[in-house]
């Protein structure tokens, strides 16, 4: 086993899946080629290269990186063989909602929309096509596991148990951790305002059919999407499933050349013209107008809340049933409100991982009190309203079975699971065509692979 074991079997489940980080591409020219074969998948070199990249920009840099970085390959490539034997599929509204929550992660790491998009070189669109495969896969691979090892619950007992196997000098230091909720409250925009957008895109999409202005004149000068607006609102090739519902559901009605009616997303009111459609595959260009937010509906929503707060410091609700019915933030409402850090799937957020206006807030904040309304930016500008409430917080410490059972608990349902998923693999590993090339022959791999001797990278 690795050093600090017990933190590998607490992340097992999660390391074929973990939170991706943005991947500098690697220098130079290189040649493509298999370096394993697992059923009826294969593993390329390429992959093999970003997946180092990964770890490095992960923090790992042990010596055995390339080794790692191969066997987690080959192990991700014989669950997803045995996904697609057992015909285990994954339903396009998840793959969506964990493209949404990487692109999130991903601003999020890079501080905008825009720098994002300029990092790939593409659009927020493009970039989501260009995962969606990858990421359906990993969320089959992650159902193969659940399948395997799903269920596992430990019981107090076996937590003590598990605890007082760890050597003391291999238990963590604890730093300051806090776990807190949120209700959030968008503005509701004023049906006047509402209307006057309505009123004005229909106009343009009037002038555009009339043949009075081009569509690219009015996406350039008067479209509000950034991605597509420069480019005379063409989204580029897209699959159904990338876009929201309603948007493809438009789409898809459309013939080539033809231009929409005006229709209604979560994002504004927008018209578009099919460019072409190729299967399940789609290029359109459209012009989005957003109904603005007035300082009178910021107001609005702040007396919503502060009413929300005084009913929840009265006793009259309580704040998780608070969110649930009146939270804005779909994420956190069926949580109570509580909120998890997309870096670890936690609900215990180190302080460096909060952002400054979630800090600055609950560094105020006593344990179990709930902060004013307070005004909160979201990556695309847009302002809200928002209450906290800090759950808990801990000190630095060196971690302990009274302060950290559920820390413990999850390290001892990893090591459980550790052990299924082994005896998973050692079983499908029998019957299972298997090769790797023979470069990697001298890696200290937990599993036993089988080598084949055919030139490769």
């Amino acid at each position: 086993m690795r050093s600090a074991w017990w933190i590998e079997c607490l992340a097992l489940s999660s390391t074929l899946l973990s939170a991706p980080t943005v991947l500098a591409q690697p220098e130079g020219k290189f040649i493509d080629g298999l370096i394993g074969v697992v059923g009826r998948e294969v593993v390329l070199y390429s992959e093999l290269i970003a997946r180092v990249e990964q770890e490095k920009q992960n923090g790992y840099t042990g010596t055995d990186l390339t080794c790692r970085a191969v066997e987690d390959l080959l192990v991700e490539r014989l669950m997803l063989d045995q996904a697609r034997i057992d015909s285990i599929t994954v339903d396009e509204g998840q793959v969506q909602a964990e493209l949404d929550r990487r692109i999130r992660y991903f601003v999020m790491q890079l501080g905008s929309q825009e720098k994002l998009e300029e990092f790939y070189g593409k659009t927020i669109t493009e970039i989501k096509a260009d995962f969606h495969d990858q990421v359906q896969e990993q969320l089959m691979v992650q159902n193969m596991q659940q399948q395997i090892s799903g269920g596992i619950e430990v019981t107090p007992r076996q937590v003590e148990e598990f605890y007082k196997t760890i050597p003391k000098d291999s238990l963590p230091y604890i730093n300051v951790q806090v776990e807190y909720g949120q209700i959030l409250r968008k503005p509701r925009v004023s049906d006047a305002e509402d209307l006057r957008v309505r009123k004005k895109i229909e106009e343009f999409r009037e002038q555009v059919v009339k043949g009075t202005k081009e569509f690219c004149t009015v996406a350039v000068l008067y479209s509000e999407d950034p991605g597509s607006a420069s480019n005379c609102g063409e989204l580029g090739l897209v699959p159904t499933g990338v876009m929201v519902p309603e948007f493809d559901a438009v789409a898809l009605s459309l013939k080539e050349g033809e231009v929409s009616q005006v229709f209604k997303t979560d994002f504004g009111y927008h018209f578009m013209q099919l460019i072409e459609r190729r299967g399940e595959q789609y290029n359109a260009r459209h012009v989005l107008i957003k109904p603005q937010v007035s300082n009178a509906d910021m107001l609005v929503a702040r007396n919503f809340l502060d009413s929300l707060a005084a009913a929840i410091r009265d006793g009259r609700t309580t704040f998780s049933d608070a969110a649930a019915d009146h939270s804005d933030d779909e994420e956190s409402r069926s949580n109570g409100g509580v909120m998890v850090d997309p870096a670890t799937n936690s609900a215990l957020w180190a302080t460096g991982n909060l952002d400054q206006q979630t800090f600055f807030v609950l560094d105020k904040l006593e344990v179990q009190e709930i902060s004013q309304p307070v005004v909160v930016t979201a990556q695309d500008g847009e302002k809200s309203y928002r209450l906290l409430k800090l759950v808990r917080r801990t000190e630095p410490h060196v971690a302990d079975l009274k302060q950290d059972y559920q820390l413990l608990k999850e390290a001892a349902e990893g090591d459980l699971r550790n052990r299924m998923v082994q005896d998973w693999l050692d079983e499908k590993l029998a019957g299972t065509y298997v090769r790797v090339h023979e470069a990697y022959s001298t890696c200290a791999f937990q599993n036993a692979w089988s080598w084949q001797t055919s030139e490769g990278p």
